[in-house]
């Protein structure tokens, strides 16, 4: 290998060539430089990661910084963390867990060629030292160490671009809608990059959803069913409407739709199909999206680093043709939560807690996405499924946000959608 060589600027993330004697080393390095925008010449020959990180950190640091502090959720899959990087605090590497997660394992378990995590620690603890500052992470998740380091170097690298990355105007959103194909199952009537009009059939029923990010047409929720068949009680209708309301919102777009009944129908059927559709309108808005202009692809209702002390439920979500989703306690365990929230509460008006549970369950196949529900302290059920949809919504937003550094670009660095 040839001598030492770090180059970095804005620009195309995929012009990016990176060679160090790890290749999961060099792999974490790439996630840093795809979230911050960059194009990236690594040529590393030294097994000093530490040394690494203080070149990586010096040259981001030579960066105009746009503010002090920033916080993010990282994730895929399996695997997230919580982030937040300060650059008015001095070096310093805090690396904690969640109380679900054991650390001293997580760091100790290898990792693809790593036969522990260390390097990976010395490598973030270079970034720290070379930036002039405080990182602090919180390891959220920890069933796949190669899933669990891509979280975290995935919010590392979303709170660096929060901190450095500089504007681009975008280009004029295209407002054109383009006619649909039909499906044997779904149809897309219009879309385009701002707008879905879909249709899905099945034996039991039909739902037709529309979405805009542009047209503020007030939202619209109706369940029509056959006289005599009543799926959800009156109020538990009133309550799903409620929230879906509330995602919409919060997410920027509006929705309309309706639910046809054609034979029986359960609340578990009503909810997890309103998620599918809902959820494959939003994929075919994003698609066309990112193709036009760029859009984030990936983002959390973690936006600043007080969302960190006042959000008690936050939520990340990162679309790149997965479909997983997951809750994730992260003062007590999974079971306490699966009683608590998930299993056997009956909210809003009549809702079952599970059938909310299958609504994200649909949503997450529909949109082909990660989706990670992180919960710090968790309220009584009701005011749970509130902050649920609500922190659901304003993840989507910033999914939705455009940017241009991944115009044609999902936000895996594998750069597709499957």
């Amino acid at each position: 290998m040839s001598a030492p060589r770090l180059q970095m600027a804005f620009g195309d993330v995929q012009a990016k060539r990176l060679q160090t004697p790890n290749d999961f080393v060099s792999h974490m390095v790439e996630h840093i430089a795809w979230r911050m925008g960059c194009a990236i010449d690594l040529r590393w020959a030294d097994k000093n990661w530490s040394l690494l990180g203080r070149a990586l950190g010096t040259r981001i640091r030579s960066f105009t910084a746009r503010k002090t502090a920033a916080a993010a959720l990282g994730m895929i899959d399996d695997g997230s963390a919580e982030v937040l990087v300060r650059l008015d605090a001095g070096p310093r590497l805090e690396l904690r867990s969640a109380a679900p997660v054991d650390r001293q394992w997580f760091l100790a378990s290898r990792c693809e060629q790593l036969p522990s995590g260390q390097p990976l620690v010395e490598l973030l603890q270079g970034l720290s030292e070379g930036m002039g500052a405080e990182i602090r992470i919180l390891v959220c998740t920890f069933e796949d160490p190669h899933h669990t380091w891509e979280g975290i170097f995935r919010g590392v690298g979303t709170a660096l671009s929060r901190l450095f990355t500089p504007p681009v105007r975008p280009a004029e959103i295209p407002s054109a809608v383009e006619s649909g194909t039909p499906g044997d199952a779904v149809t897309i009537v219009a879309h385009s990059a701002h707008r879905c009009e879909i249709t899905r059939r099945t034996a039991e029923s039909e739902l037709s959803a529309t979405i805009d990010f542009r047209d503020d047409r007030p939202f619209s929720f109706r369940l029509e069913e056959p006289p005599g068949k009543h799926s959800v009680p009156s109020g538990a209708l009133a309550g799903l409407q409620d929230l879906l309301r509330l995602l919409a919102d919060r997410g920027g777009f509006s929705l309309q739709a309706v639910f046809r009944c054609r034979r029986l129908v359960s609340s578990h059927v009503l909810l997890e199909d309103t998620g599918m559709v809902v959820g494959r309108a939003l994929h075919e808005v994003l698609v066309q999206r990112m193709r036009a202009v760029g859009v984030n692809g990936a983002g959390s209702s973690l936006q600043r680093p007080e969302d960190l002390e006042t959000q008690d439920i936050r939520v990340g979500v990162s679309v790149e043709g997965r479909k997983f989703w997951r809750f994730v306690p992260l003062d007590s365990d999974s079971e306490t939560l699966k009683r608590r929230l998930v299993i056997g509460h009956t909210v809003f008006g009549g809702l079952y807690s599970e059938d909310l549970d299958d609504f994200l369950d649909g949503l997450s196949w529909g949109l082909g996405c990660s989706l990670v529900v992180h919960i710090r302290r968790l309220p009584p059920p009701e005011q749970a499924w509130t902050m649920i949809f609500e922190r659901l919504g304003e993840a989507l937003r910033a999914v939705f946000e455009v940017n241009p550094y991944r115009r044609g670009l999902p936000p895996g660095v594998k750069a597709n959608l499957s």
